[in-house]
């Protein structure tokens, strides 16, 4: 058996040499190329950087009405590193509100080819014109799921929070019919949710 170990050990240190001797530098060599560097850390910057999705989401607004408050619009956004992009949303929703987000989205989590991953995101959002509540400034995180195709599409599903930074203008009536809009006070939080699919180039 001691025998054997010793072989064994022979044979590891001279396939690391050889790998060492013929690794990539030497096939540079061979083909009269530059070695390339290696860095252990180094990550491939996305093929299509750039990001357009068609949005559906569902925002808490406490507007009093009967099923979900869902808003639709366009996400714009752009690759700046290798796990991170930054995203501009416009929704529209309903009561003639228009809401704007902005959002810095980093992916801790993902396959090495990029198809795959789950992602955190965080920052302003604003809803503009609400018909109940005017406008309310907010702060949004969220996590999200999202599957990059080799052809380029994308999907996007995720949850979310948007912290109230001050409190609304609307003031609840003494009573009212069912179902009743509620205050927005500063330091609530409001849940959303999103579903998107779009492509990226």
């Amino acid at each position: 058996m001691s025998k054997l170990a010793e072989i064994l050990v022979v044979v590891v240190v001279v396939s690391a040499d050889l790998a060492t001797f013929y690794g990539p530098a030497r096939a540079a060599d061979a083909v009269g190329e530059e070695p390339a560097a290696v860095d252990a850390h180094s990550e491939d910057f996305p093929s299509h950087p750039w990001i357009l999705r068609a949005e559906g989401t569902i925002l808490d607004t406490r507007e009093g009405t009967i099923g979900p408050s869902i808003a639709v619009g366009l996400t714009a956004g752009r690759f700046v590193a290798a796990r991170l992009s930054i995203e501009g949303t416009l929704l529209d929703g309903p009561n003639s509100a228009w809401s704007m987000m902005a959002n810095a989205r980093w992916a801790p989590l993902r396959t090495d080819n990029g198809r795959h991953a789950l992602t955190l995101a965080g920052g302003p959002l604003v809803v503009m014109s609400n018909g109940v509540h005017g406008t309310i400034p907010l702060a949004h995180a969220e996590i999200a799921y999202i599957f990059r195709a080799w052809f380029g599409l994308t999907v996007l599903v995720g949850l979310g929070e948007n912290l109230a930074v001050t409190d609304s203008s609307y003031v609840a009536p003494t009573s009212c019919s069912l179902p009743c809009a509620k205050e927005i006070h500063r330091g609530d939080l409001l849940r959303q949710g999103r579903a998107a699919m779009g492509w990226t180039f």
